[in-house]
C-alpha cells in the first residue's frame, strides 16, 4: 500500500513545486489594460463574463475586422487606428441594423477619429471624474439615474446626436442613428464597462438598457484594435508567454509523465456535443432570462413598441424618435392606413411595461407586432392618400 501511494505523493508535491513558482513569479494584472482578457483595472473582464452568465452569446473579434456574425460590437478604447477599410466595415454593420457601443479614452481619441468623422461626430470639452445623469428617459424601467465617470470628454451639439448621458449639462454619452436602422452609442469615457466601474452605481444598468434596444443578441467586443490582428502572440495564445504559461506546460509534462509511469490510461474518448449557433428563439429565451434577472420583464414590452415605431417609420418616412402621440399624429396626418392599429398597439405595449406582464400576454404582443409589421411591409396603402 505505501508504495503504491508513492507515486501519487510524488506528483503531489511536484505540483504543489510549481504552484508556488508560478504565484512567486506571476506578473499582476495590467491595471492599463483595456482588453476584454484583462482583469486590471481599466478591461472590460468583468463585462465579458457577466453578459456570458446572462446566457448571452459573447465572443471577440481577432485575427480579421469581420462583423459577419455580430449584432451588437463593443469598441472599448481602440488602440490601433481604424482604417478607412475597417470604418467601411462597421458602417455597413450598423446599416445593416446592427448597433456599435464606442467608449473612449484619452489614449484612444486618435484611433477612433476615422469612425468619429464619418459620423460627424465632434468632441468638445474634457470633462472631470464625476457622475453623469440620463439627458432624457431612454430606460423603460427607470434603473440608470447615476453613472460614474473617471474623466473622458464631452460632444458637441449635432443634428444626428441624441444625447443619452449628461454631466454638468455637457453630453458625455450620445446615440447616432445611421439610416438602415442600427445606432452607434458614443460614450466619452471608459469608466462605465471597466472593470473598476461597472459595479458602482447604475453602470450596469446602463449597459443592460443599451442592449436591451439592440436588434439582435450576439456581442463582440473587439480585440482586433487592440493589436489581436493575426499576427505576433496575441489573444490566447499570449498566455504561454510567462510564468503562467511555463508552470502550465510543465504540469501538463509532469502529470503524463506521473500516467506514463504508473501505467495508467487514459480511458475512453469522450464525446463532446458541438456548439450551435444560436437561434433567434434561443435568443428571445436569453433576453427574458435577463429581463427577468433584472426584475423588468416590462422593458420587453417596450422594446417591441421601439421596434414598431421603427419598422414604420422607415417605411413611412416619419420620425421613430416621436414619443407615441406625435408619431400617431403624424401618421394620421399624412394619410397613412392602420393608423389606428399602430395606436393600439402602442397604448398595449407601454401597459404591458408599466407592469409585470407573464409570458402569454408577451408572446401575444409579440405576435401582433410582427403581423402590423409585415402589413406595413407589403400593403400597397403605405404610400400617403393624396387629398383633394
Amino acid at each position: 500500500m505505501r508504495r503504491s501511494l508513492q507515486p501519487l505523493l510524488v506528483l503531489i508535491v511536484a505540483l504543489v513545486v510549481v504552484g508556488v513558482i508560478a504565484y512567486a513569479v506571476a506578473v499582476p494584472p495590467d491595471q492599463g489594460n483595456p482588453s476584454s482578457r484583462s482583469a486590471g483595472k481599466l478591461g472590460t473582464l468583468a463585462a465579458y463574463t457577466w453578459l456570458q452568465r446572462l446566457g448571452l452569446p459573447v465572443s471577440r473579434v481577432t485575427g480579421t475586422f469581420d462583423l459577419s456574425r455580430v449584432d451588437v460590437l463593443i469598441e472599448y478604447d481602440p488602440l490601433v487606428t481604424l482604417s478607412s477599410s475597417d470604418v467601411d466595415t462597421t458602417m455597413n454593420h450598423v446599416k445593416r441594423g446592427g448597433d456599435v457601443i464606442v467608449a473612449l479614452a484619452p489614449e484612444s481619441i486618435a484611433a477612433a477619429q476615422p469612425l468619429l468623422q464619418r459620423l460627424g461626430v465632434e468632441l468638445g470639452a474634457t470633462s472631470a471624474p464625476g457622475t453623469a445623469v440620463p439627458a432624457q428617459p431612454f430606460d423603460a424601467a427607470g434603473r440608470v439615474r447615476a453613472v460614474p465617470t473617471g474623466g473622458g470628454f464631452s460632444f458637441l451639439p449635432s443634428p444626428t446626436l441624441v444625447p443619452l448621458l449628461t454631466q454638468n449639462h455637457a453630453v458625455v454619452a450620445a446615440a447616432v442613428h445611421v439610416d438602415g436602422g442600427g445606432r452607434v452609442v458614443i460614450i466619452g469615457d471608459t469608466q462605465p464597462l471597466s472593470n473598476d466601474g461597472l459595479r458602482h452605481d447604475d453602470s450596469a444598468y446602463f449597459v443592460l438598457s443599451l442592449l436591451e434596444r439592440a436588434r439582435g443578441g450576439r456581442i463582440a467586443f473587439d480585440e482586433f484594435h487592440h493589436g489581436e490582428g493575426g499576427t505576433g502572440n496575441t489573444g490566447a495564445s499570449a498566455i504561454f508567454n510567462g510564468p503562467v504559461g511555463l508552470a502550465a506546460l510543465l504540469t501538463v509534462i509532469i502529470v503524463v509523465l506521473a500516467i506514463g509511469l504508473n501505467g495508467r490510461r487514459l480511458g475512453r474518448p469522450v464525446a463532446i456535443e458541438t456548439v450551435t449557433v444560436p437561434t433567434a428563439e434561443a435568443y428571445m429565451d436569453a433576453m427574458g432570462e435577463l429581463l427577468s434577472g433584472s426584475r423588468n420583464r416590462g422593458g420587453l414590452a417596450a422594446r417591441y413598441a421601439d421596434d414598431l415605431k421603427r419598422r414604420v417609420g422607415q417605411v413611412s418616412g416619419i420620425d421613430a424618435h416621436r414619443d407615441d402621440a406625435a408619431f400617431v399624429a403624424a401618421l394620421r396626418g399624412a394619410g397613412h392606413d392602420h393608423v389606428d392599429d399602430v395606436a393600439t398597439l402602442l397604448t398595449r405595449a407601454r401597459v404591458l411595461a408599466a407592469g409585470h406582464p407573464d409570458e402569454a400576454a408577451l408572446l401575444s404582443l409579440a405576435r401582433d407586432v410582427d403581423a402590423l409589421e409585415r402589413r406595413w411591409a407589403g400593403d400597397a396603402s403605405l404610400t400617403p392618400q393624396l387629398r383633394p
